[in-house]
């Protein structure tokens, strides 16, 4: 996920340059890496049906990424990955996709946050915060049952 979330935000940053970069190249390999990403997260976790997990998370990220991307491609690309992995993560007995959507929102608002206060940190500081909140929801949910 890190090497696709860095090689979108590396595309961008080569498009807006003066110089004559191969920025489709990156963002083709960047989107080409979004399935993979989810097809490895729902084969690990051992999900049931892990195929259309990964369908499903991949159209996610693509809602997501596009609609908050427009305004701010590293909050859309963290609310993309997040929204996917709440798909694509296997669910544990006492974890819920609420709890895991409200981690995902908490994270893509810090993200934007963070990238007004401190740019450079900001903008990646977004690459493995979404599977970490899922992780640090599915943690809270045992912890402290319902």
């Amino acid at each position: 996920m890190v090497m696709s979330y860095v090689l979108f935000i590396y595309a961008l940053v080569a498009a807006s340059g003066e110089e004559v970069v191969f920025a489709g190249a990156l963002l083709g390999i960047g989107l080409g890496l979004v399935p993979a990403v989810f097809a490895v997260a729902a084969f690990v976790t051992q999900r049931e049906n892990s195929f259309l997990s990964t369908l499903g998370a991949s159209a996610l990220w693509l809602f997501f990424a596009l609609l908050i991307g427009l305004g701010n491609l590293p909050t859309g690309l963290v609310a993309g990955y997040g929204a996917g992995g709440v798909v694509a993560f296997k669910l544990g007995p006492r974890h819920t996709r609420g709890a895991r959507a409200v981690a995902v929102t908490v994270t893509a608002a810090y993200t934007l946050v963070l990238q007004r206060i401190l740019p450079e940190v900001g903008l990646f500081a977004g690459a493995p915060l979404p599977f970490l909140a899922i992780a640090i929801a599915d943690i809270y949910r045992e912890r402290f049952g319902e």
